[in-house]
């Protein structure tokens, strides 16, 4: 019997999960069922999550996890200056030592590094042992804001250009809006060397009859959700690059625009939530809004379902996958004008797209769909027309990365 390919997959973070426990978005999730099936093992190395290890993470077959000591977590109260010097310094001398080590004992037919965080020792094992290496960027963050002076964008980008540096036998960058493979380009990383991917979507939620009385009404009764509000539904990590305070301070303004009952739902976690939970006590918004934490993957069509506007306020891109699920599930999209936004947010077509920045627009644009029943459905209508045409499902996501991980592994 022929020995299961091994991919040593060096990452920054300790568990599968965005949010943990099932719950946010796992590319890994689907990556993993996509490779051990087809006949590979899959070590990690990751940040040793201590007694914090996520549950959601221990029943995957032909998966492995090697840890290294969570510096991160040991720091993550220092001031995000000094953070920006510790990390990469500890990951390029710790984690590079671990994964050659690793390397050696288990002789990977493939290294993928997570992030950029992962360049270095990815391109340093691939050095000592002949393996052929890429690095999956989720993204590229503030790569995408070339419209910064100069000095601001090289200091604000430094780790990550200081990463596109290092040769590597592939990038796999993901489109999330930020324009990632122009960005790769821009700092010279070969065009051979670039596959720029779709993210995976679960387009298989578009099948559900989202609008369905009883299974809406379900819902709402199992959430608390009244049945006379409109539900605008904020789904992401809360963190200060998904600006989620913008959204709180539109409420007011949706408030004083319609008689019609409005009810804004967070669901997320990340260390935005405390200042957000006070945000709402200081603007007297505690019948408004309410935090839902974060929600099971398998529970997101149900929370859209009872929604009716979805809301994205990212610096970053607003097409990110929540964006692309509320579509799916056939939501009209209100988002920040930044990123890649307007290819799927389309104005008037498939939801409505504010100047970035202006939450008196968004608080505007977000009462206009509350107090509108037929520009809401049809620009959800469109908005999940659109999401069928052009989405991808993650096992054809998925199977492209096995294709390039093939392709480069039996070419070595």
């Amino acid at each position: 019997m022929p020995r299961r390919r091994r991919i040593l997959i060096i990452s920054p973070w300790a568990s599968r999960w965005s949010l943990g426990r099932g719950a946010g978005v796992s590319d890994d999730h689907y990556f993993i069922k996509q490779f051990t099936s087809s006949g590979y093992d899959l070590h990690f190395l990751t940040p040793n999550p201590g007694k914090e290890a996520d549950p959601a993470d221990t029943p995957y077959e032909h998966t492995f996890v090697h840890t290294y000591p969570n510096f991160f977590k040991a720091t993550e109260g220092w001031p995000t200056s000094l953070k920006r010097i510790i990390w990469p310094a500890l990951f390029n001398t710790i984690v590079t030592a671990r994964a050659a080590f690793l390397a050696k004992k288990l002789k990977p037919d493939f290294i993928l590094g997570h992030s950029h965080y992962s360049s270095f020792p990815g391109f340093v094992t691939r050095e000592l042992y002949s393996v052929p290496s890429g690095v999956k960027l989720f993204g590229v963050m503030d790569l995408v804001h070339t419209e910064w002076p100069k000095t601001k964008y090289y200091l604000k980008n430094i780790e990550q250009i200081a990463a596109l540096k290092f040769p590597q036998d592939v990038w796999i960058i993901l489109d999330d809006g930020t324009q990632g493979r122009d960005a790769a380009l821009r700092h010279g990383v070969p065009e051979d060397r670039i596959r720029f991917l779709p993210n995976g979507i679960n387009v298989e939620w578009g099948d559900r009859d989202q609008n369905k009385d009883n299974d809406r009404d379900r819902i709402r009764n199992e959430f608390g959700i009244p049945p006379d509000h409109i539900v605008v539904l904020f789904l992401a990590r809360l963190v200060p690059s998904k600006r989620p305070e913008m959204l709180l301070n539109a409420v007011p303004i949706v408030r004083d625009r319609t008689t019609r009952p409005v009810l804004f739902l967070f669901v997320g976690d990340g260390s935005s939530r405390p200042p957000c939970e006070n945000l709402v006590r200081s603007l007297g918004l505690k019948n408004d809004v309410r935090f839902l934490g974060a929600l099971e993957h398998g529970r997101v069509p149900d929370i859209m379902s009872a929604s009716d506007v979805f809301v994205s306020t990212s610096e970053l891109t607003n097409v990110a996958i929540p964006t692309c699920e509320a579509m799916v599930c056939g939501l009209p999209v209100i988002g920040f004008d930044v990123g890649n936004t307007r290819d799927i947010v389309r104005h008037g077509e498939t939801g409505l797209v504010v100047s970035d920045g202006d939450v008196s627009g968004l608080g505007e644009a977000i009462a206009a769909l509350a107090k509108d029943d037929e520009m809401r459905q049809r620009l959800g209508s469109a908005s999940k027309k659109l999401a069928r045409s052009i989405f991808t499902g993650w096992d054809q996501r998925t199977r492209s990365e096995l294709d390039i991980i093939n392709e480069l592994i039996d070419t070595r």
